[in-house]
Formats: C-alpha cells, structure tokens, sequence
C-alpha cells in the first residue's frame, strides 16, 4: 500500500478538534509521511469535509456536523456522552479502508483519535513470524473495528504542585492523551504566566483550578490557634488574596487546604471539624455574594475529621469537598494494600463519603503513586514562571525519577486491581456525580500508574487483568 494514499478529512479546524486533528495527523504521519532508510519525504492531506475521497481516508469531525460521517454510522451507536471509532471498507473500493472518528462534542473527538492511535494499532499490529510489528500497520488493509466509548465518572482530575512541572505544554498534552480533563495547580504564589497554562488547557478541554491556603501551613501541625478571631481575621485574608491574586485571572474554580491535614481531631480545645466548616461555610458566602459563579473546591484531609462528619455534613452545598487521606491505597501514598481489613474499612468509609450531604458536591483523591521528596522539599519563594523549564533540568528531574516510577510501575501492576474494585464500589453507591482525582508529580512522561488511573476513571468494567494489558500495550506508556 503507497503511502501517499491516505488523507484526512476534516470538518473544522477550530477550538479542541483542531487539536484532534494535529494529534491526527501527526500520529499518522509516524506511519505514513516516511520511508524506513530512504530520504523521500510525504505529507498528509487534510482536506475539507465535501473534497474528494481517496483509497483510504481519516474522517474526523463532530457527529450532526458531518454528512459523511452520519452515512457510516448512526446515532444511536454512539454513547451520549463518548466517542465512536470505526474502520469500515471504502464502498468504492474493497481494498480501501475508511477510518471514522466521531462524537457529539470536541473532547470526546480528541479522545477517539487517541483510542485508535493508543488502542486499535496495538491490538490489531500484524504478525510477522513469531514479531507483533506495529510499525507495520499500514502495510496491509485495516481490520474492520467499531469501538464506543463513554466516562464512567464525567469529571477526572489531577492535583499537582506547581513548581514540580517542567514542561507545562507536554504535561497538558499527556493529560489530554490520558483522558484527563481537570488540572488543579497548588502554588504558594500565582505564576507569572498562569494565563498561558489556562489558555493552553483550555484548548485541549481541561479547566483549570487554583489552588491556594484557607489555613493550611506545612502540614498544619504547627497550627495552635483556630479561635472564631482567628478565623474571622483569616477569612479577610483569604477573600483579599482572591481579589487581589485569583480573580484577575480567568482559572475555572479556586481549590484550597485549610488546617486539616493532621490526626488529631481538635487543635487546643476547638473541634477541627467545627472550626473548618465555619471557617469555610463564612468565606465561602463571602466570596459568592460577591462573584455568585465562582466554583469552590474544598481539599480536605479526612485524618482529622474521620470521626465528626456530622460537622462536615453542614458544609455549603456549593462548595466540592475533595476528599482526601481515606485509609487504605488507592487513597493512601504507599502503592499497596497493608490488609484486605484495612482495604474493606476504607470502602465502608468511602460509603459515608459518597451518602454525606445527600451525595452532592463530592470528589475522592487516590494517591499512591510518585509524589515530591517531602524530606526534600522547598516552599516556593516567589512569583516565578510555570512549566517553561529547559530540557537540562527536566531530564535531570525524570532521571531521578525514573527508577522509582520502575517500582510504582510494578505496585500498580500487580496491585492495581484494588482501583478498580475501589472505583467499582464507588459507581455502585455513589448518589450523585463523583470528582475521581489523582494526585502526584507526573512531570516527565506518562507512566504507568498514570495511565493506568486515567483509563479506569473512564472504564472500570473490564476486568483489571484486561486493562492492565490494554494500558500496558500502549507505545505513549512508559513502565
């Protein structure tokens, strides 16, 4: 098969599914634009929905704003919310191949591409003796497929340090390529470019939230002092920092800490989870009377309040609570499970979580994967620039890394079993929409445990053996 053969056909080149057809083209491009050894140099046609069809063809675009797509495929076969792959015959031709990439809206359009780049071409790489050789896939005529897809949780987030990201461009592109589509971004200081990093994510369709202390300080556990004069005078704080820091800023919601990551559950005599939930409920009315479309996010560490959630039931329904700290992995920094008691407490917690607050406004953090050096650690000293870092220090980063991601790599695949009954239970008795969030440094690369996560937030239905080998197949991966 020529490679000059194949084009894309396209029906606009704006917004998220131009970003689909750049990562279209230039995954293609890695199979048809070069010849192994010879210096004879192809492009890839992109033409205009209406052009004439060639052999064999990419057919991308949104679904009621495609003609052509809508004669290959029918409405109904595609999931409301997800995204349809189909390789069918060209009816003009027996030995062409059309590849169908559609969906009702734009992300769900970048993640098709990514489906059948990640997914189909592993799956169906031609054998040649005893050699999987995907290389090769266009070499011969593309097995008929259809594949749909939607998310099992709407909203799949990462939280992250700022200052850990080298790259913000590549993290964004490595989000997107893992189907994660909400980047929460903790700086002590906001970035002097943080409107480039929001247009940026914005493009791909991740929003972007803030993060930034409502009392949190280092651990919280040099906090003594959470009287109501205490609290009064830090909610001025909080709500001056907004306005003068965030609001000129068009980030997509704020996301704090407040002094609740400790294990105690009182600080001098004050209940924690009292004082919080005043301290978040005033602010909160504060900030919303004043900018009524504001989302708020609430990153709240369950090892202080565990036992008082009848405290935390009362706090402003318009306000998110990511939960995070549960008890055992996935919610817990070590990659394994100490014991299967341990693992069936936290999913009996996980149940109050989900029914607290008649299950609205409710997100739950995995951890369990690389995090920054704590030991190590330094607090940012300024307003600095986010993730415009030379490739000196983000390779010296990500060799550091990358022997430990090595052992994550190895924790998730023989524990990563205990996500998917984690996320499981969670679909069968979550009363609303659930935030699933990873948190941990994924500068560098996608790893394992990284796209692991990102594919069981969207389909935790197969069994883990069959995602562990679908994940693990992908060339974007790294184990």
């Amino acid at each position: 098969m020529k490679q000059t053969e194949w084009k894309i056909i396209y029906t606009n080149y704006n917004g998220i599914t131009k970003n689909a057809i750049k990562l279209l083209s230039a995954e293609a491009g890695k199979y048809l634009i070069r010849e192994k050894g010879v210096y004879r140099i192809h492009v890839l046609p992109c033409e205009k929905e209406g052009s004439n069809l060639s052999k064999n063809a990419f057919i991308i675009g949104l679904y009621n704003e495609s003609a052509l797509i809508r004669k290959f495929i029918k409405e109904d076969e595609i999931k409301k919310d997800g995204f349809a792959v189909r390789v069918v015959k060209n009816p003009c031709d027996d030995e062409g191949r059309f590849v169908i990439l559609t969906s009702f809206n734009e992300s769900e359009l970048y993640y098709a591409v990514v489906s059948f780049f990640d997914d189909y071409i592993s799956k169906f790489a031609p054998k040649h003796g005893s050699n999987r050789m995907p290389d090769l896939i266009f070499d011969s005529l593309l097995p008929e497929y259809t594949y749909t897809e939607a998310p099992a949780f709407k909203r799949r987030s990462i939280f992250t340090w700022g200052h850990s990201i080298n790259n913000y461009r590549e993290y964004i592109d490595n989000m997107a390529r893992n189907k994660y589509n909400e980047l929460i971004i903790w700086n002590d200081h906001v970035p002097l470019n943080i409107d480039e990093v929001i247009e940026y994510a914005h493009s791909y369709g991740i929003s972007v939230n803030l993060g930034y202390s409502w009392g949190w300080i280092d651990g919280c556990g040099k906090i003594t002092d959470i009287s109501d004069e205490t609290l009064y005078k830090l909610k001025n704080e909080i709500v001056d920092k907004y306005e003068k820091e965030y609001a000129p800023h068009k980030c997509d919601g704020i996301y704090f800490q407040s002094f609740t990551e400790r294990f105690d559950s009182y600080i001098g005599t004050r209940l924690i989870a009292e004082a919080v939930t005043s301290l978040v409920n005033n602010t909160s009315a504060e900030l919303l009377s004043k900018y009524p479309d504001l989302k708020l996010q609430f990153g709240l560490h369950a090892s202080s309040v565990s036992k008082h959630l009848d405290e935390i039931a009362k706090v402003d329904k318009r306000v998110e609570i990511l939960w995070e700290d549960c008890g055992s992995f996935p919610y817990h920094y070590n990659s394994f499970v100490e014991s299967e008691d341990y693992f069936e407490n936290t999913l009996a917690f996980t149940d109050k979580l989900l029914a607290l607050r008649n299950g609205e406004g409710v997100g739950l953090v995995f951890k369990g994967v690389m995090m920054l050096d704590w030991t190590k650690f330094v607090d940012q000293r300024g307003v600095y620039i986010l993730g415009e870092n030379c490739i000196d220090t983000a390779d010296h980063d990500r060799e550091i890394r990358r022997k430990a991601w090595r052992l994550y790599s190895r924790d998730w695949m023989n524990n990563g079993g205990y996500v998917k009954k984690t996320l499981a239970h969670i679909l069968n008795n979550k009363l609303g929409e659930v935030n699933m969030c990873i948190a941990g440094t994924f500068d560098g690369g996608i790893y394992l445990p990284f796209a692991l996560c990102g594919e069981m937030f969207r389909n935790p239905f197969d069994e883990y053996e069959s995602i562990l080998s679908k994940v693990s197949a992908r060339t974007s991966v790294e184990i």
